[in-house]
C-alpha cells in the first residue's frame, strides 16, 4: 500500500502525535495545560508540515482512500488541506518561482525589493488558500478536490470546536495556523534574495542532519526544485550529482531551534584537477 517503505515511519510518527492531540482534546479541559502542550507539539508538527509537502508531490499510498484519510490528519495537524500544496506549491510555486511577478510564494515586492521574513510569512499565510484556488482555475479537477476536501476539513474543525471549544480552538485552530505560518517562514528561508536565473542558483540549501531528518531532506532544496517529482528519500543522492554546480553562497544554517541540534555538514570542496 505504501509507495515507498521510507514513508512508513513518518506516517506512524504523525499518527502518534495526532493520537496525543485527540487524547488531550478529549480529556483535558484547562487551557493552561492544553496551550503549552499545543505549542510544544509544534516541534514534531514542523516535520509533519514537511511530510505533508512531500506527500502532495509524491502521494504516500497507492490507493486514493488512505491518501484522502491521511490528508485529513495533515489538515488538522498542519493547517494545510488536501490539494492545497498541489495547487499553491507544486502547480504554482514550482512552475513560477523563477518569475517573482507570478510566483504564488513570491518573496519580492512589486518593485523587485525582497520582503522581510515576517512580512513574507504573514502575506503568504493569509493569501495561501486564495492563491491555491486561483491556480485551480487552470486545473479544474484538482480544484474540485481541493474545495471538497477543504469543506470537509472545515466541517470537522467546526464540529470539534463546537463540542469542546477551548481545546478545539487551541489544538485545531491556533496550532495549525501557527504551523502554516511556520511553513511560510521555511519557504522564505529557502528562496528569499536568491537569483532567479536558473534552478541551480535560485534556492538555499541546508545540510544540517537533524533538520533533514525532521523534514525529510527538505534542506536539499536545489535538488528538490530541479526534479520535484523525486521522492524525498532520493534527494541526498540527487544533490550529490549536482553539488558541483551549486554556488557556495547557496548554503545556509537552519533557523532556531533547528540550529541548536548541531552544525551543518559542509559542502565538499571540488578536487583539484589532476596534473598531466
Amino acid at each position: 500500500m505504501f509507495r515507498y517503505r521510507e514513508d512508513v515511519l513518518p506516517v506512524l510518527v504523525l499518527l502518534c502525535v495526532f493520537s496525543i492531540d485527540v487524547a488531550v482534546y478529549a480529556f483535558v479541559d484547562a487551557w493552561w495545560l492544553v496551550l503549552p502542550y499545543g505549542l510544544l507539539s509544534l516541534l514534531p508538527k514542523a516535520g509533519a508540515c514537511a511530510f505533508n509537502h512531500h506527500h502532495q508531490h509524491v502521494s504516500t499510498f497507492t490507493h486514493w482512500l488512505p491518501n484522502r484519510l491521511l490528508e485529513l490528519v495533515y489538515a488538522l495537524t498542519t493547517g494545510v488541506t488536501s490539494q492545497a500544496w498541489v495547487l499553491h506549491h507544486s502547480l504554482g510555486h514550482h512552475v513560477n518561482y523563477l518569475d517573482q511577478k507570478k510566483d504564488e510564494s513570491r518573496w519580492a515586492r512589486a518593485d523587485g525589493s525582497p520582503m522581510g521574513e515576517w512580512e513574507y510569512s504573514w502575506l503568504t499565510t493569509v493569501t495561501a488558500y486564495w492563491r491555491a484556488f486561483q491556480t485551480g482555475a487552470r486545473y479544474p479537477r484538482q480544484r474540485r478536490l481541493f474545495v471538497a476536501m477543504g469543506l470537509l476539513s472545515l466541517a470537522l474543525v467546526v464540529g470539534l470546536v463546537w463540542a469542546r471549544p477551548v481545546p478545539g480552538l487551541i489544538l485545531f485552530v491556533l496550532v495549525p495556523s501557527l504551523a502554516l505560518f511556520g511553513t511560510a517562514m521555511a519557504t522564505w528561508s529557502h528562496h528569499s534574495g536568491r537569483s532567479t536565473a536558473s534552478h541551480l542558483v535560485a534556492c538555499n540549501n541546508i545540510l544540517q542532519p537533524f533538520y533533514n531528518r525532521l523534514t525529510g531532506n527538505l534542506g536539499y532544496h536545489t535538488a528538490h526544485h530541479l526534479k520535484p517529482g523525486v521522492h524525498w528519500s532520493k534527494l541526498p543522492g540527487l544533490h550529490a550529482e549536482i553539488e558541483a554546480d551549486i554556488p557556495p553562497d547557496a548554503y545556509i544554517e537552519p533557523g532556531v531551534p533547528w540550529r541548536w541540534f548541531g552544525p551543518s555538514k559542509k559542502p565538499q570542496p571540488l578536487a583539484p584537477p589532476a596534473e598531466a
